[in-house]
C-alpha cells in the first residue's frame, strides 16, 4: 500500500515537473520571437525611414528639355527624404541626365525619376539656350577662319574685319550648329550662341564685315584678351 501511493505521488511529481518546464520552454521561446519580431521590426522601420538622396526640381521643366541644360542651369535641388517616400526610380546622380531630355513637363518640388528623362540623341538649337540668350545664323561665306576643323559645342573667338582693321569681336562663342558639309565649299549658315542685348550689332556685323573664327581649347582656355591690328601695327 505505501508503495503503491508512493509510485503515484511520484508520478503525479514527475508530470507536474515536465509541465512547468514545458510552461518555462513555451515563455522562453515566446521571448526570443518577440525580440527577433522587435529588432526586426526596429529595422525595418529605420529602413523606411533612412535619407536617401534624391534630386528635386526647382522650377518647370517643359517636355524635351536636355538633361544637360537641367544640370548646367541647376534647375534642380539634391536632398534627401525618408525612404519610405522615394518614388520607384528616382534619380540621385546629375550624370544620368546626360544624354536624355525631359518626356513630359516637370513640375516645382517633383522628385526627378527615370521615367521623367528618356533617351535622346538630338539637341534642337532652342533647346541649347536659356534666358537672355538667343541663337543667330551666319553664313559661312562671310567666315574665315577655322572651318575644317570646326564641331557643334566647340567655342570661338571672333575677330571681325572693318574700316581697314582687325579687332576681337566677341571672345568665347558658342558653336551650336554647323553646315553638313563644313568649310567653304559646303555651303549652309553657322549657328552661334549670342546673348540678346546683342543682336542687332550681330547682324550689322554678318551683313558689312569679315569675320574670322579663332578655335579655343575644350578645357583650360584662358580669358582672350582685347586686341586690334590694322596696316600700320603688323608693318611696325
Amino acid at each position: 500500500m505505501s508503495n503503491t501511493l508512493t509510485g503515484k505521488v511520484s508520478g503525479r511529481m514527475s508530470s507536474r515537473g515536465w509541465a512547468i518546464a514545458l510552461g518555462i520552454g513555451a515563455v522562453v521561446l515566446a521571448a526570443i520571437l518577440l525580440v527577433v519580431y522587435l529588432d526586426r521590426y526596429r529595422d525595418r522601420v529605420a529602413g523606411e525611414n533612412a535619407p536617401t538622396p534624391v534630386l528635386v526640381a526647382k522650377q518647370l521643366i517643359p517636355a524635351g528639355t536636355p538633361g544637360t541644360l537641367v544640370a548646367s542651369n541647376s534647375m534642380y535641388a539634391p536632398t534627401t527624404l525618408p525612404a519610405k517616400e522615394v518614388e520607384v526610380g528616382a534619380i540621385a546622380d546629375p550624370s544620368y541626365l546626360s544624354g536624355r531630355a525631359a518626356a513630359a513637363d516637370i513640375f516645382p518640388g517633383q522628385q526627378f525619376t527615370a521615367t521623367d528623362f528618356a533617351a535622346s540623341d538630338t539637341a534642337s538649337v532652342d533647346s541649347q539656350i536659356t534666358g537672355t540668350q538667343r541663337a543667330i545664323s551666319i553664313s559661312i561665306d562671310n567666315v574665315h577662319g577655322s572651318l575644317s576643323q570646326l564641331q557643334a559645342g566647340d567655342s570661338v573667338d571672333i575677330y571681325t574685319s572693318v574700316a581697314g582693321a582687325v579687332k576681337l569681336f566677341r571672345p568665347n562663342v558658342k558653336v551650336l550648329t554647323i553646315p553638313t558639309i563644313p568649310g567653304p565649299s559646303g555651303g549652309g549658315n553657322l549657328v552661334l550662341r549670342m546673348e540678346t542685348k546683342d543682336a542687332a550689332t550681330w547682324a550689322f556685323a554678318a551683313d558689312n564685315t569679315q569675320f574670322y573664327f579663332v578655335l579655343r581649347p575644350v578645357v583650360g582656355a584662358k580669358a582672350t584678351k582685347p586686341s586690334q591690328a590694322n596696316a600700320s601695327t603688323v608693318l611696325r
